[in-house]
């Protein structure tokens, strides 16, 4: 049994007492570094001190005559101040929160007039002044004192933890352990060790280093995207997601995995009832439920009209006043930070690079901040309410490395803000009542490179259509449109629920969702109901191209009867590795610079293919191959034998959904006392089968 969780005291004032004394104990625990109390200290001095300057101008009846008396005046009324919250917090912890500031209040007043008859040159009114003076004083303090811890994620959740500890406080632990899986989007196994010899993860490299935690790839088949993944991870089973994106004929459909309707459709196919969260279990900041019953700021959900457990969490969380502040202040540094880089990245001559503005700046901050400090906080919540399994998925390093690079710096530092967020989950999982399991994984890697129209000035549906009759239309699906999800998700979860207030995020969620296909030849001449011709749905330098006129998919030899130039033209562009089709036999062909041949061959000469796209090169494209909704043609962008750097169809300098590079090679950290059946894992199915058996495991034991 952890220290102070689930204790019951013998005597109601042995009981108070133990819970001061552990509340003393958060206090400390959940304290800044030492450079960080320097840096507050003298901030919070600066601002006290401009704080009482503004009220005197606001209240003439509080007047602070030199600038000797302002010093000495702000020194005194920030050791009171100061002194006094710490005192508060401790005694009224467990107390809804205005208690404490209502006697903060009154403290404040006093202090005011104390310092108003010791300090010469100070002079305040009367009582009503000194109230006043409090009122206004407490304001700017609050808001000057945010301004100054606004980077200091473990004071900002150590209060809710501390809040949490007091409200359990004498709850019965519970017996067995629970499973907390967090998801780092993206970071595939080399740049995550990197990151851990570099020091830019000390949580994780810690866990690793002292803790004994060891570290095992895993192989993300085709598509190593999130919506594969996520779907075998927390489902079980990801067959027929055959990428981010994708078209099907018999509805005339393109599903695209970050908008929520489509996220919606995945999870009603893939789920039977069995997800890794079916057994109360909480999924926070995914694509999909794995049948969760309570999920929040993930796209499978948020366009439910009813809320997740409690209909005003988040709404209540962005609403209270302090909490606000600090994701406005941050987001806004965020994106002055985004701002900054990509004009260094440009000044730098930076290559590969991509245009990076305001809105992706937006975007970042949302999915860099919001997401992962939302995420965190409702991740702490359902630990301290005895949630047996846990999901979340941190996405920030995945967003920015899509723009930026996965190795870049901004990278490395969204990397270390979530290392920073996962240490605050270590912290808090030692005063849970039930004792938590830490496994951290990723869903799929990424690869740096120029994207197509970079390397060859037009996107891949202009080379397609190049390649067709000009009576034909054609559509792309190229458009970087993953972390526009991002923003979506806060927007969509203000909005669940009745009342006016949800009326502008609302508003705020039609715009932000993206259009899902881009035309490129042909739309003048059609109305915008009308079907494409060709329909081209890339994921990475992974590329589906669809002919919608036919039901079925179409045969190497239908497609060169049709369209000849087509097949052997693409083979032979300079970005495009492989060309896969199915045979009129039925068997999947590809076909590239060296010629062709059969992946079902009992020995197929598969070795130019495996030279550049890995040694699993067959059983990644015999697997996708096995999908229903899969292209009529499947390409794969060209990798550099060099530098490994991929040719994506989208307009993103870091990709995944492909082969080649990093992007097929995530991670499973796991305590030592959790041991792989597989190792590795192949595919996200066998993922899902590991976690089930830890979770077996934890039902039979008692604890570590």
């Amino acid at each position: 049994m952890r220290p102070g969780v689930g204790r019951k005291s013998g005597s109601s004032n042995r009981g108070l007492v133990a819970s001061y004394r552990l509340q003393a104990r958060l206090m400390w625990e959940w304290r800044p570094v030492r450079l960080a109390l320097m840096r507050r200290a003298l901030l919070s001095y600066v601002g006290a001190c401009l704080a009482l300057a503004i009220t005197t101008f606001v209240l003439p009846g509080f007047r602070i005559d030199g600038l000797g008396a302002l010093l000495l005046a702000g020194l005194l009324i920030l050791v009171l101040d100061s002194s006094s919250d710490i005192v508060l917090q401790w005694l009224f912890v467990a107390w809804p929160i205005f208690v404490a500031q209502a006697i903060g209040l009154v403290v404040q007043a006093l202090a005011i007039i104390a310092v108003g008859r010791v300090v010469p040159g100070v002079s305040v009114g009367g009582t009503g002044t000194a109230i006043w003076a409090a009122v206004l004083l407490t304001i700017l303090n609050t808001l000057f004192a945010e301004l100054v811890a606004v980077s200091d994620d473990d004071s900002y959740y150590g209060v809710l933890v501390r809040r949490l500890v007091a409200r359990n406080f004498g709850h019965a632990s519970k017996p067995t352990p629970g499973l907390l899986v967090v998801q780092i989007d993206g970071l595939s196994l080399p740049v995550l060790k990197h990151a851990i010899r570099g020091g830019r993860v000390p949580v994780l490299g810690g866990l690793v280093r002292d803790d004994g935690a060891t570290l095992h790839p895993w192989v993300a088949l085709l598509p190593p995207t999130t919506p594969a993944s996520q779907a075998g991870i927390l489902h079980g089973r990801n067959d027929g997601i055959a990428g981010f994106r994708w078209y099907e004929k018999s509805g005339n459909r393109l599903l695209v995995a970050n908008h929520p309707d489509d996220a919606a459709e995945i999870v009603r196919r893939i789920s039977d009832g069995t997800g890794l969260l079916a057994d109360d279990g909480a999924s926070i900041g995914n694509l999909l439920t794995g049948d969760a019953p309570r999920s929040y700021l993930t796209m499978a959900t948020i366009g439910e009209g009813k809320p997740a457990d409690d209909g005003r969490r988040l709404r209540g969380f962005l609403a209270t006043s302090v909490n606000y502040l600090r994701l406005v202040v941050l987001m806004i540094g965020e994106t002055a930070k985004e701002l900054y880089q990509a004009e260094r990245q440009r000044g730098r001559l930076v290559e590969p690079r991509m245009p990076r503005g305001l809105p992706y700046a937006i975007e970042r901050a949302v999915s860099n901040i919001a997401l992962r400090t939302v995420s965190t906080a409702f991740v702490i919540e359902e630990m301290f309410r005895g949630t047996p399994t846990i999901y979340v998925d941190y996405t920030g390093y995945d967003a920015i490395s899509h723009h930026c690079g996965p190795e870049r710096a901004e990278a490395m530092d969204a990397l270390a803000g979530i290392d920073r967020a996962i240490g605050s989950l270590v912290k808090a999982a030692r005063h849970t009542g039930r004792v938590y399991r830490l496994v951290v994984l990723s869903d799929h890697g990424q690869c740096l490179g120029a994207t197509f129209s970079q390397r060859y000035g037009q996107p891949l549906e202009a080379i397609i259509a190049a390649l067709l009759p000009g009576s034909m239309s054609v559509v792309g699906t190229t458009d970087s449109v993953e972390s526009a999800g991002m923003g979506r998700r806060i927007a969509a979860e203000l909005s669940r629920g009745p009342g006016l207030g949800s009326l502008l995020p609302r508003l705020l969620l039609a715009r932000l969702l993206p259009g899902a296909l881009r035309p490129f030849r042909g739309a003048a001449k059609s109305s915008a109901a009308a079907t494409p011709d060709v329909v081209v749905a890339s994921s990475g330098n992974l590329a589906h191209v669809y002919f919608t006129s036919q039901p079925d998919r179409m045969t190497d030899a239908t497609i060169e009867a049709r369209y000849p130039d087509l097949i052997e033209g693409l083979a032979r562009h300079p970005g495009i590795g492989a060309v896969m089709v199915r045979s009129a036999s039925g068997s999947p062909l590809v076909v590239g610079p060296h010629g062709r041949f059969d992946l079902t061959a009992s020995q197929p000469d598969a070795s130019d293919l495996v030279d550049v796209y890995g040694p699993r090169a067959v059983e990644n494209l015999l697997h996708l191959d096995g999908f229903p909704n899969v292209g009529d043609l499947i390409l794969l962008g060209a990798v550099d034998p060099v530098s490994e750097e991929v040719t994506g169809f989208e307009e993103l300098v870091g990709s995944h959904g492909g082969l080649g590079g990093w992007q097929g090679e995530p991670f499973i950290l796991c305590p030592p006392t959790l041991h792989m059946t597989e190792d590795p894992p192949v595919g996200a199915p066998a993922v899902y089968r590991q976690l089930k058996a830890w979770q077996a495991q934890s039902e039979d034991s008692h604890g570590d």
